[in-house]
C-alpha cells in the first residue's frame, strides 16, 4: 500500500451490507471490478446498489441465508468465478451455531454451481463431489430442522441425488445402492428404490 492510499476515502457502504457487519469483506475482500460486477448482476428492490443503500433496522437475514441467495445470481460461465469466490467466504462463516438449513442450502448452491463446471474445469467433478457430501454430511440436522420448520415430507436432497447419478454413471454400483438406503432412511425424496433396484441389476451383468 502506497502513502497515498492511506488518505483515499472509503466509499460509504449501507444497506444489507452494512447491516451483517460485512463493510470488511466488502471494500477489502473484493475488488472494484468485482464490486461492479456484483452491483450489476443482484439487485434487491429494483435499485442497482440495493445491497449498499439505504439503512436497515431489522431484517432476518443471517450471513449465510445472504451468501447463498447471493451465490445464484452468478452461475453463468463468464462471472461464475464471483461465485466461487462468495462459496470460499460463505464457507469460513459456518460454525456450531449456524442454521442448518443455511448450511444446507447454501452447500446445495455450491453444488449447482461446481457441477456446471464438472465438464469445464480440471477438478470441476471433483469440487461438485465434494460439495454434494458436504451437504451430506449436514443432513441429519437438516432433515430435523426441516420437519420442525415445515409440515410434511421431506423435500428432494441435491447431494444425495447428484452423487447418486455420479456414482451410477461410474458404475460404481454398490457405493450407489448405500448411498440410496441412507437418504431413503433419513426420509428425503427420491425414486430411491427405482434406483437401488436398477443398480443391483446392472452389478450382475
Amino acid at each position: 500500500m502506497g502513502i497515498f492510499d492511506l488518505f483515499k476515502k472509503k466509499p460509504k457502504v449501507n444497506g444489507v451490507i452494512k447491516y451483517l457487519n460485512l463493510e470488511d469483506w466488502w471494500l477489502n475482500e473484493l475488488n472494484d471490478k468485482e464490486r461492479k460486477i456484483i452491483l450489476n448482476n443482484y439487485s434487491l428492490m429494483d435499485s442497482e446498489n440495493s445491497i449498499i443503500e439505504g439503512e436497515i433496522y431489522s431484517n432476518s437475514q443471517t450471513l449465510l441465508h445472504f451468501f447463498w441467495g447471493l451465490i445464484g445470481w452468478f452461475n453463468k460461465p463468464e462471472i461464475r468465478y464471483i461465485a466461487y469466490k462468495l462459496i470460499e467466504k460463505a464457507e469460513t462463516l459456518i460454525d456450531k451455531n449456524s442454521d442448518p438449513l443455511d448450511i444446507h442450502f447454501l452447500y446445495g448452491t455450491k453444488l449447482e454451481v461446481c457441477y456446471k463446471d464438472r465438464d469445464l474445469r480440471s477438478n470441476g467433478l471433483e469440487l461438485a463431489i465434494k460439495a454434494c457430501e458436504q451437504q451430506i454430511e449436514n443432513s441429519p440436522a437438516a432433515a430435523t430442522a426441516f420437519k420442525k420448520q415445515y409440515s410434511g415430507d421431506l423435500p428432494v436432497h441435491k447431494g444425495y441425488y447428484q452423487l447418486a447419478i455420479i456414482l451410477e454413471k461410474q458404475k460404481r454400483y454398490s457405493e450407489a445402492i448405500s448411498l440410496c438406503e441412507k437418504a431413503k432412511f433419513q426420509g428425503w425424496a427420491g425414486d430411491w428404490d427405482k434406483r437401488i433396484e436398477r443398480c443391483n441389476k446392472r452389478a450382475k451383468v
